[in-house]
């Protein structure tokens, strides 16, 4: 009988720590699923009213430059801070919403492997799932005298998103897929800085700049990551190599090591436990 409980005890304790040990890697395989599907849904309707007549993007493009000429000089809020950027600004709601569903464009980071839609707005609930456009920034359609911020979490259990932006130097790119067009940002610094000081995130006159913006340090997120890019043209041979190994990549988001790894200490504690169960058995 007792024998019988062990066996009992063991299995559930295994299936407990795989369970644990699972939860990043499915949830986060779930989340880039999900990701690819707003993607996919988003080109597919945007096919459909293009092959329609239904979008003018000359007047699309003239239409979201207006809007960043109209922009205010005026001091950003954190994203992170403040996330109740409301959706009530219908001019901004219908800049670059040309599918309906609040998504610009995506953001694609070659050498850290991520593409994420990017929606209107910072609030939590699209934080948790994609990257967002800070409101009051400039729209991320390029031009002088535009200064855009795009926004993600890092370090969710769920999901990668800008975990590993932090592996981003000087001289790396990133893309804006932004209408018919593709935008490249060169980096050309990073800084981290307090939420309050947003002086970094201002529009640089004559310049064409894009930040990406989360929180650091990992798992404390008291202060703001910002890797900051220049516009230059698109070479997509130029990218091509721009991949770190995975090597490099952080343990954070390196999620088959962690259930490889974890598999193998809750393997060995349990056949320690059976060893020293069958030792006790043993004994008179």
């Amino acid at each position: 009988m007792k024998k019988n409980v062990s066996k009992i005890f063991i299995i559930v304790l295994f299936l407990a720590g795989l369970s644990l040990l699972l939860y990043p890697f499915i949830s986060n395989q779930w989340n880039n699923y999900r990701q690819e599907k707003l993607i996919s849904n988003y080109d597919e309707v945007v096919g459909e009213k293009v092959r329609s007549g239904l979008i003018d993007y000359p007047s699309e493009w003239e239409k979201a430059e207006v809007y960043n000429n109209d922009l205010l000089p005026s001091v950003l809020p954190d994203s992170f801070a403040v996330a109740e950027a409301s959706e009530e600004n219908e001019e901004y709601m219908s800049c670059l919403n040309i599918a309906g569903d609040g998504i610009m464009g995506t953001v694609e980071i070659p050498k850290i492997n991520i593409t994420l839609p990017i929606f209107h707005t910072t609030n939590d609930e699209v934080l948790e799932k994609a990257a967002g456009h800070l409101e009051g920034s400039s729209l991320p359609v390029g031009g002088e005298n535009t200064h855009a911020i795009i926004s993600a979490h890092r370090g969710l259990p769920s999901a990668a998103l800008f975990t590993d932006l932090d592996k981003m130097k000087a001289g790396d790119h990133f893309l804006l897929h932004i209408l018919d067009d593709t935008l490249c940002y060169e980096i050309d610094q990073s800084a981290v800085i307090e939420p309050e000081d947003t002086d970094a995130l201002a529009v640089e006159e004559g310049m064409d700049l894009v930040t990406l913006l989360t929180c650091t340090p990992y798992g404390i997120n008291s202060h703001r990551l910002l890797v900051r890019g220049h516009r230059v043209p698109y070479v997509p041979e130029k990218l091509a190599d721009e991949k770190i190994p995975l090597s490099d990549m952080s343990f954070h988001t390196s999620y088959l090591l962690w259930v490889i790894v974890g598999i193998l200490v809750t393997a060995g504690f349990i056949l320690f436990l059976y060893r020293r169960e069958r030792k006790l058995l043993r004994e008179p």
